[in-house]
C-alpha cells in the first residue's frame, strides 16, 4: 500500500522501495551467520602442519593473545599494537590457514573502516574508534554511531545543541543513557565533541547489571584519549561546505623511570557552521587525562571542559488532527531556511570530572572505586517551535520559549571489591561485590514564552524577543538512587562464560510544583541479570541475556504542559539471545533477536500533559556483516527489523499502536576499498536507510522512509617523520530532502548535502 500525493502529506513509492531494498540488503546478512563459520568461498583449504610450522603458530597465537589483553589496557599505544597485530596475523595465515584473525573493522590497508562489533560479552558492544571518529569528521554522536544498526535520530532541533538519540526503538535519557570512561553518567544537555575521544561505543541490552538505572535498550559510552608509550603530537583542522572551521591540538606523554606516569591534553574550537542560513556559532573542548601505574595501583583522572554558543532553527509542531483523527503533514522546509532568527542562541557548557583508583590487595582480590561529578548548564537558550500552521500557504505561529540559567548536576560513586579464583584449565571465576551512589540534580527554571507570526515556507527575520524582567522563578527536581550489588562470573573449561548477579536499587526523588509543593517518592527494587556465552568453536560462540533493572522515565518536553517534569522511575526487561562468527580475513556477522518491555511515556493530546501510560514492547532482529568481496574490498552491513507495540488498555487511543519515530526496517549497506596502485588510500561509500515511522503514539500520520547516499575518502602519507591523514566526506550527496524524526510532538527536518574536508598531522618530533 501507498498513498498519493494530497494535501501535502506523501509518501514517495520509489522512496520506499528503494530503503527496503536496502534494508533487506542490510538485514540478507543474517543468513550468512546460519551457514558454517567461515563461508566456502573464504575458507583455506586444510593443510596439515608440520611439527615446525605448529609450533611457530603457537607462538604466533600466544604472542597475539598477549597484544591484544595489553592493546585492552587503559593508555595503551593503540595505533604500534594494532599494526604489529596486523603483521603477526598475516604470518599466522600463512603457518596456519585455519586459524582465526582479527575480527570485522578494518579494512585492507587502513586502520579503520566502520564500527566494530566486539565479541566476549553478553552486551552487544559496537566501537567507533578513533581513526573512524576522525575520517568521518564527525561533529556529535550521531555522525560516529550512526552507522551501527538499532541506533536513530530523535532531535527536531536543526542543529540543535544536544544529542537526541534511540537505541532499538528507546529514547536515551540525557542523564543515564550516556557514560564517561564507563563509569560516571554525564548531563548530555549540551552537545559532547569527540575531538577528545579515543572511542565511541554503543553498548546494547544487558548493561543494567553494571550500570544500576539506566535504559534497558543499552547507553552510549565516551573514552577519553590517554597518553601511550609513543608520544603524541598532534594538529587536526576540519571544515565543511557550511562555514565549520575547527582546529584541534593533541599533546601525550609518558614518563617516569618505568614510565609510571602519563598526561594527555586535547583542545580542540573554531565556528560550528550551519547547514540553515546564519544558524552555527562556535564551540570549544579542552580535556586532561593524567595516569599513574605502578606494579600493584592504578590512579587515572579525566577532566573535559566544553562550551558552545550557537543560532538554534525553530522546530516544526504537528498540528492538530482533523475530524477523521489524521494529522495532514506540511511540505519538507527548505532545510537551508532560518525559521527563528540570530537571536536565538543557546548559550552553554558544562564539565566533567572523573577518578578512578584500582588496588591489587593480593593475587585473588582487587578494589577499585570509582568517583565522579557531571555539571551542564545553558545560561541562555531562545527554543523556537512553529504550530498551528497552514500546510499549503505555511502560515502559522512561532513560540518562542526562553530559557534562563538552567543548570544540571550528576554526581557518582562506586566502590566495589573483585575476587578471581583459578582452578586449571575448567575452572575460573571472578565474583564482585559493589555499592554505588548517584545523585542527579537540576533547577529547573520556569520559562515564559512569547509569540510571533511566522511562516515555514517563506519565513521572515523577527526581531528578538524580549524577555520580562524580574528574578528567574524555579522549580528544582532532584533524583538520588544508593545500589547494592553483587555479580559472578564464571568459565568452565574456556567454552561456557556465565555471568549473573543482583542489584538492589533504592531510588528518592523530590520535585517541586508549581505551586512551590514538594512531591516525595521513594522506589526499591531488586534487578537481577544473567547471561551467557557458549564457544561452539574458535569461530562461533552462542550467548544470551536477561536483565530485569529499573529506569528513569524520560523528561517531560519543552511543548508539554507539564514541560521538563521528571516522571517516577519504572521496571524495564530485556532479553537477548544471539550468534556471533569470524572467520580468516577480518570476516565477521553476528544475528541477534532481542526483546524489552519498559512504561510507555506519552503526551496526551487533549490535556497536553506528558505521562506513563501503560507499556511498550520492542521486538526485534539485528543483524551485523563484515566480509571481504575481493583483494582490498570489504563489503560491510548492518540492519534491524523491529516490532514495536504500545500495551495500554485505559487509553484506546494509543493501545495497540506502533509508538512514535519507530521504523519497522533500518540499517545500512557499503564498500570500503583500499586500491594498491595508490597506498594510504582508503575508498567507502554506502547507503544509509530507515522505513516509515509514525509520527505519534497515536499513529495519526507518517513520516516516510528515505535512503541516503553516503561517500568518504581517506588518504595517509608519511612525510619526513611525521603522518599526514586526509579525510573528505559527503554525506546525503544526493541532497534529499526528507524528514529526519518525528518526537515529542515535533517534526525534524533531515540536513541537506554536507560535504566536508579534514586534516591531521601526526608524529613525534
Amino acid at each position: 500500500m501507498f498513498q498519493a500525493v494530497t494535501h501535502g502529506h506523501y509518501v514517495s513509492l520509489k522512496g520506499r522501495i528503494v530503503a527496503k531494498i536496502t534494508v533487506s540488503a542490510a538485514l540478507a546478512c543474517a543468513f550468512a551467520v546460519l551457514a558454517p563459520a567461515v563461508p566456502p568461498a573464504l575458507a583455506a583449504p586444510e593443510a596439515t602442519a608440520t611439527a615446525p610450522a605448529r609450533a611457530n603458530a603457537e607462538a604466533l597465537k600466544a604472542e597475539i593473545k598477549a597484544l591484544k589483553a595489553q592493546r585492552a589496557q587503559p593508555g595503551a599505544d593503540v595505533q604500534a599494537i594494532d599494526a604489529r597485530l596486523t603483521a603477526l596475523e598475516k604470518q599466522l595465515a600463512r603457518v596456519d590457514p585455519a586459524a582465526k584473525t582479527t575480527p570485522a573493522g578494518a579494512a585492507p590497508g587502513s586502520g579503520s573502516s566502520g564500527p566494530t562489533v566486539e565479541g566476549g560479552s553478553v552486551a552487544t558492544k559496537t566501537t567507533i574508534g578513533r581513526d573512524e571518529l576522525q575520517s568521518s569528521n564527525a561533529q556529535n554522536t550521531y555522525d560516529a554511531i550512526k552507522n551501527v544498526p538499532g541506533v536513530a535520530q530523535a532531535d527536531a532541533k536543526a542543529g540543535g545543541g544536544a544529542d537526541n538519540l534511540q537505541i532499538r526503538g528507546i529514547h536515551l535519557n540525557s542523564t543515564t543513557g550516556y557514560r564517561l570512561d564507563g563509569a560516571l553518567p554525564i548531563n548530555n544537555n549540551v552537545i559532547m565533541s569527540t575531538e577528545d575521544k579515543e572511542r565511541v561505543q554503543v553498548l546494547k541490552g544487558a548493561g543494567a547489571l553494571e550500570y544500576g538505572l539506566a535504559s534497558p535498550a543499552g547507553i552510549i559510552n565516551y573514552v577519553l584519549k590517554r597518553a601511550t608509550n609513543r608520544p603524541i603530537n598532534e594538529v587536526s583542522f576540519a571544515a565543511n561546505g557550511f562555514g565549520q572551521a575547527i582546529s584541534g591540538v593533541d599533546v601525550g606523554r609518558k614518563f617516569g623511570n618505568r614510565n609510571q606516569f602519563g598526561f594527555r591534553v586535547n583542545l580542540a574550537g573554531g565556528e560550528t557552521g550551519g547547514y540553515a542560513r546564519d544558524t552555527g556559532g562556535t564551540r570549544w573542548v579542552g580535556a586532561m587525562t593524567a595516569d599513574y601505574t605502578t606494579d600493584n595501583a592504578r590512579l587515572r583522572l579525566a577532566y573535559e571542559k566544553f562550551g558552545m554558543n550557537i543560532v538554534e532553527n525553530s522546530s516544526l509542531l504537528q498540528n492538530k488532527a482533523g475530524a477523521d483523527g489524521r494529522i495532514v503533514l506540511p511540505r519538507i522546509p527548505d532545510p537551508t531556511s532560518l525559521l527563528s532568527g540570530d537571536w536565538a542562541r543557546s548559550v552553554g557548557g558544562g564539565q566533567n570530572v572523573a577518578l578512578r583508583a584500582d588496588v591489587r590487595v593480593n593475587d585473588a582480590a582487587t578494589v577499585s572505586l570509582d568517583l565522579g561529578r557531571s555539571d551542564a548548564y545553558r545560561d541562555h537558550r531562545d527554543v523556537s517551535q512553529i504550530g498551528a500552521y497552514n500546510v499549503v500557504t505555511g502560515k502559522g505561529t512561532e513560540t518562542v520559549t526562553l530559557i534562563r540559567d538552567q543548570r544540571y548536576t550528576n554526581t557518582y560513586a562506586n566502590l566495589a571489591t573483585t575476587f578471581k579464583a583459578q582452578h586449571g584449565d575448567f575452572f575460573s571465576n571472578a565474583f564482585t561485590l559493589g555499592y554505588t551512589r548517584n545523585e542527579r540534580l537540576a533547577n529547573n527554571p520556569v520559562n515564559p514564552s512569547v509569540t510571533f507570526k511566522q511562516n515555514i515556507y517563506n519565513p521572515v527575520m523577527e526581531p528578538a524577543p524580549v524577555a520580562p524582567t524580574g528574578p528567574v522563578q524555579y522549580q528544582p527536581q532532584n533524583s538520588r538512587d544508593y545500589d547494592y550489588y553483587f555479580m559472578d562470573s564464571v568459565t568452565f573449561a574456556r567454552r561456557v562464560h556465565i555471568t549473573g548477579g543482583l542489584r538492589e536499587i533504592n531510588y528518592t526523588a523530590d520535585d517541586t510544583t508549581a505551586t512551590k509543593k514538594v512531591n516525595h517518592s521513594t522506589t526499591s527494587f531488586l534487578a537481577p541479570a544473567l547471561g551467557t556465552i557458549v564457544d561452539l568453536s574458535r569461530n562461533v560462540s552462542l550467548y544470551g541475556s536477561y536483565v530485569k533493572s529499573l529506569e528513569e522515565s524520560p523528561t517531560a518536553p519543552i511543548n508539554a504542559k507539564n514541560a521538563f517534569a521528571v516522571l517516577p522511575p519504572a521496571p524495564a526487561t530485556q532479553k537477548e539471545i544471539g550468534v556471533r562468527t569470524t572467520g580468516p580475513k577480518g570476516f565477521a556477522a553476528s544475528l541477534a533477536w532481542f526483546t524489552i518491555d519498559r512504561a510507555n511515556a506519552t503526551t496526551d493530546p487533549v490535556t497536553n500533559i506528558f505521562g506513563l501510560n501503560g507499556t511498550t514492547t520492542f521486538t526485534g532482529i539485528e543483524s551485523t556483516l563484515n566480509v571481504p568481496v575481493a583483494p582490498r574490498l570489504v563489503f560491510q552491513a548492518g540492519g534491524q527489523y523491529m516490532n514495536a507495540t504500545q500495551h495500554a488498555p485505559n487509553d484506546p487511543t494509543v493501545n495497540g499502536k506502533i509508538p512514535e519515530n519507530s521504523p519497522r526496517l533500518s540499517g545500512n549497506v557499503g564498500l570500503a576499498y583500499a586500491p594498491a596502485f595508490a597506498p594510504g588510500l582508503q575508498l567507502s561509500g554506502g547507503l544509509q536507510s530507515s522505513g516509515e515511522r509514525e509520527i505519534n503514539p497515536q499513529d495519526q500520520a507518517i513520516i516516510p522512509g528515505v535512503t541516503l547516499t553516503n561517500f568518504g575518502m581517506t588518504y595517509s602519507k608519511l612525510i619526513g617523520d611525521r603522518r599526514v591523514v586526509f579525510n573528505l566526506n559527503c554525506r546525503n550527496c544526493g541532497n534529499k530532502r526528507y524528514w529526519s524524526s518525528a518526537v515529542n510532538g515535533a517534526l525534524g527536518v533531515g540536513a541537506p548535502r554536507t560535504v566536508s574536508f579534514s586534516v591531521r598531522f601526526a608524529g613525534s618530533p
